[in-house]
C-alpha cells in the first residue's frame, strides 16, 4: 500500500509485493573465501587435537556449498544482482521523498508512508495508550 505520491515501476513493485521476510539471492564476490577464512580463524581456538576433523568437516561442508551456489547461478542468470540494482532505486525514490517502508499492523502487507507521519501515527499510540516514561534502565531487574 503506497501512501505516499512516490511512483514505482512494474520491477519495484513486483520485488516490493515479495513482503519483508523476503530473501534476495545474492552473495558478495568473495563470501565462499570469507566463510572459509572465518571457520578456519573459528577453528584454531578448539583443542588441537579436535582441529583437523573439524577442518575436514568445514571443508566437506564448504564443497557442498560451493555446489549448490554454482548451480543455483548458472540457472538464475543474475536475478541477485538484478534485485540489488532494483532495492537501491527503491531506497534513493524513498530518501528522497522521506518515506519509510514498513509493515501494515494486519496482515503480511508492505506499507509505504511519509516519516513524518509514520512518527506522528507512533507519538498518536504512544499518547492514547499511556504509557509512562522510565528513567532508569529497568533490563535488571
Amino acid at each position: 500500500m503506497n501512501k505516499t505520491e512516490i511512483c514505482f515501476t512494474e520491477e519495484e513493485l513486483e520485488l516490493l509485493n515479495k513482503g519483508l521476510k523476503y530473501d534476495i539471492n545474492y552473495k558478495r564476490k568473495h563470501w565462499l573465501s570469507n566463510l572459509a577464512l572465518e571457520a578456519d580463524s573459528a577453528i584454531t581456538r578448539l583443542p588441537s587435537h579436535e582441529q583437523e576433523h573439524v577442518r575436514h568437516i568445514v571443508a566437506h561442508n564448504l564443497q557442498k556449498l560451493y555446489k549448490q551456489y554454482s548451480k543455483k547461478n548458472s540457472n538464475s542468470n543474475g536475478n541477485g544482482t538484478k534485485e540489488i540494482k532494483i532495492i537501491n532505486q527503491i531506497k534513493t525514490k524513498l530518501e528522497d521523498a522521506k518515506a519509510i517502508v514498513t509493515k501494515a499492523d494486519k496482515g503480511n502487507s508492505v506499507v509505504i508512508i511519509k516519516e513524518d507521519e509514520y512518527n506522528n501515527k507512533i507519538r498518536t499510540f504512544i499518547s492514547k495508550n499511556s504509557f509512562n516514561l522510565s528513567n532508569h534502565d529497568i533490563t535488571n531487574k
